[in-house]
């Protein structure tokens, strides 16, 4: 995107992917569900400042790093996953045998709307299924989908407050995106809409 960075880092045991988003030259930056090791995140991040970290939900492995790369930037996270962050069973660490919690998010998100952060606009999209407070962050042409939409694929519904129809309706709702809108999802490669036409 034209003025606008996106670098992803990995190396968690699912391969979740983290993004660090800036403006070009700039010295703050959003970071994306920070589930990727915090030294990782931390190096690459580098000598900009966290202006915020933006969950797409509450799953652990997009949280695991979250209190170790935090700081003082403000986190948001839809309120019907804010729970989800402090519970383990919630946020899926109990079935992986461990118990994964992280500090309460500062931002609840109730409504879909616009986010201006580090001299970005950030629209905020309710797309619910994989969780209850799924959402993807749609920046320009493109889109953080977290775990609602993957590269020829989508997230699992099976999980404790997933729900296989409203997984439906929002994978409905991404399709009729403008096609060319890049997808960097929370595992696996990025995509395009136009290359999801099984949605």
């Amino acid at each position: 995107m034209d003025g606008i960075n996106i670098e992803m880092v990995s190396g968690n045991p699912l391969g979740e992917n983290t993004y660090i988003i800036s403006r070009s030259g700039g010295d703050t930056c959003i970071v994306v569900d920070p589930g990727a090791p915090a030294s990782t995140i931390i190096q690459k991040v580098g000598m900009r400042s966290i202006a915020a970290v933006l969950l797409t939900h509450a799953h652990f492995d997009h949280i695991l790093s979250l209190d170790a790369i935090r700081g003082d930037a403000p986190v948001y996270i839809h309120a019907l996953d804010a729970d989800g962050i402090a519970d383990a069973y919630q946020n899926a660490s109990l079935l992986m045998g461990m118990e994964m919690t992280a500090r309460p998010a500062d931002h609840l998100i109730r409504a879909e709307g616009k986010l201006h952060l580090a001299d970005m606009d950030i629209e905020v999209l309710h797309t619910p299924g994989h969780t209850p407070g799924s959402v993807c962050f749609l920046l320009g042409k493109a889109l953080f989908s977290g775990d609602t939409l993957f590269y020829h694929s989508y997230g699992r519904v099976d999980l404790p407050g997933g729900d296989a129809g409203q997984m439906r309706s929002s994978l409905l709702r991404l399709s009729g995106l403008e096609p060319s809108i890049q997808v960097y999802p929370g595992h696996g490669l990025a995509t395009r809409i136009e290359w999801e036409q099984w949605m």
